[in-house]
């Protein structure tokens, strides 16, 4: 216990030290350029959509600082949370066309530009979190990050968003039955569509940023949610029920710019690529570490978890067969050197 209060106060104090060097526009470049005047400072717009607390913030925070240091503060960040410069495919496009250079996606998003990435999201994929990092550490993970190239990103790393488990204000999912029929928000991929049709629900795209509102209107019952993201974003208040599915294992990959990064000096390359991997394994802890205390108050406020061990996940997971099979032309043999992954 006192390890997750005094991680989460070392975090916060980075978050505070980080605000006052990344988000203080130009008094942090004049500094740094004072420091070093024949060292052009290169400042690096980031957008994100977790809000302040949240591990994609958190991580970040602490990535850019690590950054900062390693470069002699040669790398300065200006960032936006929160979803400010918009929803998740927004900032993609961004990072595509170089309106903004960094980014962490959820990783389904991502795969609406590299078709690759498909093969990481499918349903009951991974056996455990032990699995999903070695998978996406490895070949399998490394090789797909350099795939990205061909759409004009940079793939650094794969972070974490979490487990997603399915939530709804209408009822409590104990089986399959009971999906049957409720309008469930996803993000817009074609295998989380299907993967939600298979389950008998009506799947609904939708950006996450019109969650809320989605669901306080009626528009959607419910969706996946990590405990993380329900939770730091509020979600949780429209929400009665949370069943732990563990659906599929939630990455997001730490993006830059394909050009921007070419354009940038050797050492400052290595430092953004080596520190994105090394804080990848930093931010999945943070996850981890928040992860109990955010489930505890989602308890607190009301919300009723229904635990995987009083569900029959078997059941589930036979439902989503057909998913695999739709796709295993494209994706089969990723899936089954996933699969072999030890």
């Amino acid at each position: 216990m006192m390890k997750k209060k005094s991680l989460v106060t070392i975090l916060s104090s980075i978050v505070c030290l980080v605000g006052l060097t990344a988000c203080g526009e130009s008094n942090s470049v004049t500094n740094s350029s004072e420091k070093n005047d024949a060292t052009e400072v290169i400042t690096l717009k980031v957008g994100h959509i977790a809000p302040p607390g949240e591990a994609y913030a958190l991580g970040f925070e602490a990535y850019a600082e690590a950054v900062e240091e390693a470069t002699d503060g040669q790398v300065q960040f200006e960032i936006f949370g929160n979803g400010s410069l918009g929803g998740e495919r927004e900032l993609l496009e961004g990072v595509q066309l170089g309106t903004i250079d960094m980014s962490v996606i959820t990783t389904g998003v991502v795969s609406n530009f590299v078709p690759e990435v498909t093969a990481i999201e499918f349903p009951f994929l991974f056996k455990d979190l032990e699995h999903a990092y070695k998978t996406l550490d490895g070949e399998v993970g490394q090789e797909i990050l350099e795939i990205m190239s061909n759409s004009g990103l940079k793939g650094i790393a794969f972070w974490e968003n979490g487990q997603r488990h399915l939530a709804n204000n209408v009822k409590p999912i104990m089986t399959p039955e009971d999906l049957k029929g409720l309008k469930m928000r996803t993000i817009e991929s074609e295998l989380l569509l299907d993967t939600y049709s298979a389950l008998g629900t009506n799947a609904t795209p939708m950006a996450f940023p019109e969650v809320y509102g989605g669901l306080q209107q009626g528009v959607i019952d419910g969706s996946d949610f990590s405990y993380g993201v329900i939770w730091s974003t509020n979600v949780y208040e429209q929400t009665k029920y949370l069943s732990e599915v563990g659906l599929y294992y939630a990455s997001a990959t730490l993006l830059i710019n394909h050009d921007v990064y070419n354009s940038l000096p050797v050492d400052v390359q290595e430092a953004i690529i080596n520190l994105g991997k090394e804080y990848a394994q930093i931010q999945r802890n943070i996850s981890q570490e928040l992860e109990a205390e955010q489930k505890q108050n989602l308890i607190d406020n009301g919300v009723e978890i229904i635990s995987s061990e009083d569900l029959d996940l078997n059941a589930f997971r036979q439902l989503v067969e057909p998913v695999y099979e739709k796709h295993a032309e494209k994706y089969g043999e990723y899936i089954q050197r996933i699969q072999a992954t030890e």
